[in-house]
């Protein structure tokens, strides 16, 4: 099916979608630029919008951007993004991204010039069944991402490492990062675990690891269904002694963790409280 997505000032077939070396040479050159990444649900609504744009646009700000366009611009212009698309079949994913320009100094490094807008439709990734279902293995990797507040090309390097090492040519379904004996978060994702006494644990947004929209709308929503939360730092050994375990993310929901570099995770089964949170989640989902 053919998507369109808006581009600059305009829309156009996504196939069409594209930057240029020398107008966008901070973006592509320098990686000056900041995203954010979502899909639709019930023919076309697109989750959690709001969060998605606070984010970008406060990436953008910390990055010294210039945005011509308002919040409310922009919201309207993913709404009529969408409305170029058919959703009778499937859903889609979004991609707003906020693409530099052209330099004015010497060291191409600074800019005078807003910023390239860009909502980009795609066709939805599906994951397997059979992850939800029966729970996926992660595999460790030493790495801390820099800035991890932003959502930036130049902080998933160490994903595109970490995918090579880790999750190419083993058994493991994904990669988790760890610094310093710490558990931080995955390459697209953010880490959960269940401890013995039914305490959800998560690393801390302490600058360390990406402020995830999905991980922030379900500690929101777990608080709200009165169960325990801690977000503190978790040691590898920590997290191998969760009876449970989860990641979140955006395009992935919750999907359930069995085991971390090996270690089976409880009893090697989708536990009952990830299975419960997991109905939570799609609850909300699903009232969109």
């Amino acid at each position: 099916m053919k998507h369109i997505s808006y581009a600059r000032d305009k829309f156009v077939s996504t196939d069409e979608v594209s930057l240029s070396i020398l107008g966008n040479f901070l973006s592509i050159v320098r990686g000056y630029q900041v995203f954010t990444f979502l899909k639709t649900v019930n023919k076309g609504k697109p989750v959690f919008l709001n969060h998605h744009l606070d984010r970008v646009l406060d990436n953008a700000k910390s990055m010294n951007m210039i945005v011509k366009q308002s919040r409310e611009e922009i919201e309207e212009l993913v709404q009529s993004t969408l409305d170029q698309n058919s959703f009778d079949v499937t859903e889609c994913n979004i991609m707003i991204l906020l693409a530099g320009t052209t330099p004015i100094d010497t060291s191409a490094l600074i800019t005078d010039e807003p910023i390239d807008l860009f909502v980009i439709i795609t066709p939805i990734k599906a994951f397997p069944s059979k992850s939800y279902e029966k729970g996926i293995a992660l595999g460790l990797f030493d790495y801390k991402r820099l800035d991890g507040e932003l959502k930036t090309p130049f902080t998933y390097f160490g994903g595109l490492k970490a995918q090579h090492a880790v999750v190419r040519n083993t058994n493991y379904d994904e990669a988790l990062y760890t610094s310093n004996n710490m558990v931080l978060e995955g390459t697209t994702f953010s880490f959960f675990g269940i401890m013995n006494d039914g305490t959800v644990i998560t690393s801390p947004a302490d600058g360390k690891i990406l402020k995830s929209v999905t991980r922030l709308v379900l500690l929101d929503l777990l608080k709200k269904a009165e169960l325990k939360v801690l977000e503190s730092h978790i040691s590898i050994e920590k997290a191998l002694e969760c009876r449970e375990a989860f990641i979140v993310s955006a395009n992935r929901d919750v999907i359930p963790v069995i085991s971390i570099e090996g270690h089976v995770i409880g009893d090697g089964l989708v536990g009952n409280h990830t299975k419960s949170i997991m109905g939570l989640y799609q609850d909300v989902i699903n009232a969109l």
